[in-house]
């Protein structure tokens, strides 16, 4: 019998169910299947993926028809949150009859709650019930968003209360409802904290004191942060996001990217979009009649990983997530929502915008495309204009801009505090650290020849800035390429000269200049310099330090002095090399 059911299993064409963890928030039911739906479908709204969350819920519901927070469950998930709020239109959109996100299915869930509340029914769902009630109306008119403050205060009264200062769900549901009421505005330009900041941040940390992992407080705790001072950032529940057990909910294995790239920690931030893509598309595979909005926060993560990898340097990881994004918009998603398309408009740039940035633009203009893609206007503006703003990282001229573009430029003084080696809150190791300022500035990562970042490790355990080891491999592009093969050329020659032997190219080399130009007298001169007018600039180079010259012109140097007898001794062979071709006294003409 066991074998056959597992014979059975295999042959079973539905996907294994997503890896949610261990998270739960025990309700009024004896149902055991409908407190599982109940906690995954918590899961998905912390995760912003509020449409898995209703389908969740209302399962819920159906398993158990008398548990009142499923029907609470249900209304909440179709509400606003921080991302998608009056400002993105979703007021507009939460005023059909049916689908998500509307308030006629949240309304009608709000009055199956009430009735499923009886007077043996646990005071907290009570005052869940009667809190959201505040937040939703059918039908819906102009004055819809204003009802937020009425929630958000009512939520807020009850995370002050003793009794639940210790329930993280209520102090997270505080958290949401007040930061809702100023989404992406919790600082001003002085990075001070509004008054909505000073209010939300109170139950968020309550809350993290109950449960430092708990995800939807993490979540917000992220969001709160990311806009203040670098140095407040609360990196502990990053690291709690970048350690949950719900594997399979995307968008919360994406947030802590959120801090990592203002930091310079562009690795880690590319790591944690790969991760939150493959959890997405998984999802994906599971339920697609459930991705038309969430389908943004996939897109969302794609472009995080092309910007994480071009300000990392890498080229190829950048240009792969471009693709990524080509292929996930087909005109099959595109037609699925009226409001994907428009939406979705500016994604389409990510590749010419890559190329543009990189010595790859001219075969990228060339690149055939898909017909959602071709018919993109922001991708025929990138096109057509992106290459003329990012000519000067390919060291071409570029046109004159009426408004210049915001520079990279280092900032000194970036710490990343509280992330030591290990121990709570730590990632086991220094990470180097930059930012990315509001005004347009790019996050400053310096780079090494190769693109690549080099951390200070003097600045101690809690991170340091990030210093350059040389130029971007963009700025150098073909021209270092050409002086390169123009040295190596000039090498060869003089090489092949019959009196002028390897050690005293070589002795002429590191006597040429600094560290960094020791090759420059062999290497340097243009490709049609004579080959013994090349030995005289050599002979010239030779005698103007210490003893050489000495030796050279019979000064008192000994063999002692200014770099011993052989050096003295490859600059008289020279110097007679140069007289017997008949350029008379060498002067590195």
């Amino acid at each position: 019998l066991r074998l056959a059911l597992r014979y059975i299993h295999m042959l079973d064409d539905d996907p294994p169910p997503p890896t949610l963890g261990a998270y739960t928030q025990p309700v009024s039911t004896t149902v055991r299947e409908c407190q599982l739906l109940f906690d995954r479908g918590c899961v998905w709204a912390f995760s912003l993926h509020r449409e898995e969350a209703v389908a969740c819920f209302q399962r819920a519901a159906e398993a158990d028809s008398a548990c009142a927070m499923a029907h609470w469950g249900v209304a909440f998930a179709n509400g606003p949150d921080y991302n998608w709020n009056e400002s993105a239109g979703f007021f507009a959109a939460a005023a059909q009859h049916a689908g998500y996100p509307s308030f006629k299915v949240a309304a009608d869930a709000l009055e199956r709650a009430a009735a499923a509340l009886t007077d043996e029914s646990p005071q907290r769902e009570r005052d869940l019930v009667g809190a959201l009630a505040l937040l939703f109306e059918w039908p819906v008119t102009p004055t819809a968003a204003q009802r937020k403050v009425a929630y958000a205060d009512a939520m807020q009264a009850l995370a002050e209360r003793p009794n639940y200062a210790a329930d993280a769900d209520v102090q997270a549901l505080a958290a949401d409802a007040v930061m809702s009421l100023a989404p992406w505005a919790l600082y001003g330009a002085d990075q001070a904290p509004t008054p909505v900041a000073v209010r939300a941040k109170a139950p968020l940390e309550r809350g993290l004191a109950a449960d430092p992992a708990h995800p939807y407080l993490c979540h917000l705790r992220v969001h709160l942060d990311e806009m203040g001072p670098r140095a407040r950032f609360h990196w502990p529940s990053a690291e709690a996001l970048r350690r949950t057990d719900a594997t399979d909910a995307g968008h919360l294995l994406h947030m802590p990217s959120h801090l990592d790239i203002q930091v310079g920690d562009y690795s880690a931030a590319m790591q944690a979009n790969r991760e939150a893509i493959s959890a997405d598309l998984r999802q994906l595979a599971r339920a697609p009649q459930r991705f038309s909005i969430y389908s943004g926060y996939v897109v969302h993560n794609m472009e995080f990983l092309a910007w994480a990898a071009m300000l990392a340097g890498n080229k190829g990881a950048a240009l792969a997530a471009a693709g990524q994004i080509e292929t996930f918009l087909d005109e099959a998603r595109l037609a699925s929502n009226p409001m994907l398309p428009a939406f979705f408009e500016s994604y389409l740039a990510t590749r010419p915008m890559v190329a543009s940035l990189s010595a790859a633009g001219r075969s990228e203009s060339r690149r055939p495309q898909e017909a959602s893609v071709a018919r993109s206007g922001a991708r025929a503006v990138w096109a057509l204009g992106g290459a003329p703003l990012a000519a000067p990282a390919r060291g071409r001229a570029a046109l004159p801009l009426a408004h210049p573009l915001p520079s990279f430029r280092p900032r000194p003084g970036l710490r990343r505090e509280g992330r030591r080696s290990g121990g709570p809150g730590g990632a086991g190791g220094v990470r180097g650290s930059a930012h990315a300022d509001g005004a347009g500035h790019a996050a400053e990562a310096q780079h090494d020849g190769r693109g690549a970042l080099r951390p200070d490790r003097s600045c101690g355990a809690r991170g340091g800035a990030l210093l350059p080891r040389g130029p971007p491999r963009g700025e150098l592009g073909r021209a270092r390429r050409r002086r390169r093969k123009v040295r190596r050329d000039a090498v060869r020659r003089a090489r092949r000269l019959p009196d002028a032997s390897a050690p005293d190219v070589r002795r002429a080399a590191r006597r040429a200049g600094p560290p960094r130009a020791r090759r420059a007298a062999v290497r340097g001169g243009p490709r049609h310099l004579p080959q013994e007018r090349l030995v005289a600039r050599r002979a010239a180079a030779l005698p103007r330090r210490g003893g050489a010259r000495a030796a050279a012109e019979g000064g008192r140097g000994g063999a002692g002095r200014g770099g011993g007898g052989g050096r003295r001794r490859g600059a008289r062979e020279l110097r007679v090399r140069a007289g017997e071709l008949g350029l008379g006294e060498a002067t590195g003409a």
